[in-house]
């Protein structure tokens, strides 16, 4: 929420009433540092305004530091890579051209409508460098504008460009949230009042880009805890991620997240926006989930197969995805289970990695069944190892495809059918069947420990650890 204030240093306070108010903040902070502008953290204030939010933090500064100047040379720092006036003048600061050059140069200008309408015919020769670059300088604002609100990764990609530097919109002037004036608005409000309809709009949502990430898809971590503390993220986030070198960018969030304990140690909610999309998504990241993940070493999780139609699983990036979106690992252990009949496949790399997912969806559920799952996983070490020897490997296989199948199917009578067969085919009593038998549902990763143990692998290592 934005707050005028009278009689006081600072004529304004910015609060994180919500995402959109924390991202302009943080954006806000970045641009009156570069400067060297006046502001102040509401927490650092030894006088609260009459008419703050209580509860929550907020930035003091003064709006009339906030200009169309000063913003735009702002933008063109702080997007440089993306500034393609820059790129022309950073060629023509030499002595000599080459053809590439040249082309290079007349390439960059035909690729931006305002540098096509600045040199109107004027081509750049190899001669003319000077020129160039005058008149660049001359229309820089211009220039600079019409890059940034055009941009399809700047300003256009998460406002509508029409509205850059304007002041309050009768609707917002973010993507998702903006309403086409031209059509009719009676649809938007209660009851087809379009009065009804409330769309709060500042100019300060124009620094909302700046706090976002730079990737295809990018982030905002609004762990608005405190100003500081959205700031901090900000910049140790934008550091790290740049540090990534996967091309995915979910998988870079992710590993990132792993390992900032400094700045992310509790439950973070993350705005996200891919480049294109008419809205903007939002998710929390548990913490706890995080935690799972932080004591698995990436290399861990490195698995990859190619199911055919176009679908190739890469198990890191699957995980990830399902921390995130706070989802449970079944699926992808039904599919692990499965991929262990497939001739192409390692069927001791399979389980391993099987197991492994299995230890991560208990924890994400609590470590309640990690005894009853330790117990499912060497009975069935045991189980197999003793068939094998009575040369009777065909019915491993077959049991645990007959497992895997009812766990896809979501058929748990079947399941417990099957695992009881199993017992007494093999004269055995399963001591942690009757904690699966309680709720075979909600317990079923002590189904999946027992499916993944199955294997037909004469495995004397882990039988004597089962024995034991």
């Amino acid at each position: 929420m934005k707050v005028k204030i009278k009689n006081s240093e600072f004529d304004t306070l910015l609060q994180p009433t919500d995402w959109r108010y924390s991202a302009a903040i943080v954006g806000l902070v970045l641009y009156l540092e570069y400067y060297g502008f006046n502001y102040k953290f509401l927490e650092d204030s030894e006088e609260t305004p009459e008419n703050a939010i209580k509860g929550f933090d907020g930035i003091l500064y003064n709006q009339s530091d906030i200009d169309e100047e000063h913003f735009l040379l702002f933008a063109e720092n702080y997007f440089a890579n993306d500034m393609t006036h820059l790129k022309i003048i950073n060629t023509l600061n030499k002595d000599e051209y080459s053809d590439e050059d040249i082309k290079y140069v007349n390439d960059l200008i035909k690729s931006k409508t305002i540098l096509k309408k600045t040199f109107s015919k004027i081509k750049f020769d190899g001669s003319n460098s000077d020129y160039i670059i005058k008149t660049i300088e001359e229309n820089k604002l211009k220039i600079i504008k019409e890059i940034f609100r055009n941009g399809k990764n700047l300003y256009s990609n998460y406002c509508n460009s029409n509205l850059l530097l304007t002041d309050e919109n009768p609707h917002c002037r973010l993507t998702g949230y903006n309403v086409d004036e031209g059509r009719k608005t009676k649809y938007l409000g209660f009851c087809f009042s379009k009065e009804s309809f409330i769309g709060n709009d500042i100019l300060e949502f124009d620094f909302i880009p700046f706090a976002f990430t730079k990737t295809y898809e990018s982030y905002f971590i609004n762990n608005n805890c405190s100003v500081k503390m959205l700031v901090k993220t900000k910049r140790s986030f934008d550091e790290k991620i740049s540090e990534q070198t996967s091309s995915n960018s979910r998988v870079k969030l992710l590993t990132v997240l792993k390992n900032a304990e400094s700045f992310v140690n509790y439950d973070v909610e993350i705005i996200t926006l891919q480049r294109g999309d008419s809205c903007y998504r939002t998710f929390f990241v548990r913490y706890e989930r995080l935690k799972a993940l932080r004591n698995i070493p990436p290399k861990n999780l490195g698995f990859s197969h190619n199911f055919g139609d176009n679908y190739w699983m890469n198990l890191e990036q699957e995980v990830y995805e399902r921390c995130l979106n706070n989802v449970l690992l079944d699926d992808l252990i039904v599919l692990m289970l499965k991929l262990y009949f497939d001739k192409n496949t390692n069927s001791g790399l399979v389980r391993y990695k099987t197991n492994l997912l299995i230890n991560i969806n208990e924890y994400w559920k609590g470590n309640l069944l990690m005894n009853e799952i330790e117990m499912a996983s060497k009975t069935g070490y045991i189980v197999s190892q003793k068939l094998i020897e009575q040369k009777k490997g065909n019915k491993i296989i077959s049991y645990k495809q007959k497992l895997a199948g009812a766990l896809n199917a979501h058929d748990y009578d079947r399941v417990n059918e099957i695992i009881l067969n199993l017992e007494a085919y093999v004269g055995m009593e399963f001591k942690f069947f009757y904690k699966l038998l309680e709720n075979t549902e909600e317990n079923k990763n002590i189904a999946f420990a027992f499916a993944s143990a199955l294997t037909d692998v004469l495995d004397n290592k882990n039988k004597n650890t089962a024995e034991e």
